[in-house]
């Protein structure tokens, strides 16, 4: 599946991706069509409402916080499961403007320090969205936040890392919203122009803080899933059951 391939243009939001047709260490390939990630869904057109309907979703987990999703709530043609992870990087830009005048350094540092923080105490948030995967059925999942890339981008990354999928490829995958997404009107105009700029972008050093934090605590995703929200070995078998295909 090319790049190309992956994106599914539906009118209203963007970065609706398929996160399938990765190889994975064992030689087998994720299913395409099963695993969709997106941004906002709160936007649609007519036109972008019949296009998902035709995604034929059974779940769509929202990562957006309580106060986001209320104020826009989404469209969800199937059962939606809200699975909160609060927005802090405004309110942490906040604090740090306190102490003295922020750049593009000091929003890459909060962004780092966002992505920690998902890892060491949003793993209840993920575990949700892991236990509607295992129960599925034949029905393909969405997740998706704001923009589709900060906290959908670590959900991505978890699913494609417990199914064997390298890590060059899943930062390769996370990269893709560069390309893919939209900004809309930012909410986060009283910030200068360059820490607007690196806020709207993903970076290779985002998902490292995520990754490395769990690999440095707990050896690997794998222990961290399985220490954390109760993925072991018999639930990571069942996930490549049903998520990944002989290539």
């Amino acid at each position: 599946m090319t790049t190309y391939d992956r994106l599914i243009p539906i009118e209203g939001t963007s970065n609706v991706r398929c996160v399938g047709a990765y190889a994975t260490r064992d030689g087998r390939h994720v299913k395409r069509g099963v695993i969709y990630r997106s941004a906002n869904l709160d936007e649609l057109s007519p036109t972008g409402r019949s296009r998902f309907d035709a995604l034929d979703l059974g779940t769509i987990v929202d990562f957006r916080g309580v106060n986001e999703a209320a104020a826009a709530p989404a469209f969800a043609p199937g059962v939606r499961l809200h699975s909160p992870i609060e927005p802090t990087v405004a309110e942490e830009l906040r604090r740090r403007r306190e102490r003295g005048p922020l750049d593009a350094a000091v929003a890459v540092d909060v962004m780092e320090q966002t992505y920690r923080w998902y890892a060491l105490e949003k793993h209840d948030a993920f575990a949700r969205m892991f236990e509607r995967l295992l129960n599925a059925g034949n029905k393909p999942l969405l997740f998706h936040c704001a923009a589709g890339k900060d906290r959908t981008g670590v959900a991505a990354a978890l699913i494609l890392s417990v199914l064997g999928v390298p890590r060059d490829v899943i930062v390769a995958d996370y990269l893709l919203s560069n390309d893919h997404y939209v900004p809309r009107v930012l909410t986060i105009s009283e910030f200068p122009d360059e820490v607007r700029a690196a806020l709207v972008k993903v970076r290779p050093s985002f998902l490292a803080a995520a990754l490395d934090t769990i690999e440095g605590r707990w050896g690997s995703v794998e222990r961290y899933l399985e220490d954390t929200i109760n993925i072991g070995p018999r639930e990571r078998m069942a996930l490549a059951a049903a998520l990944t295909e002989p290539a």
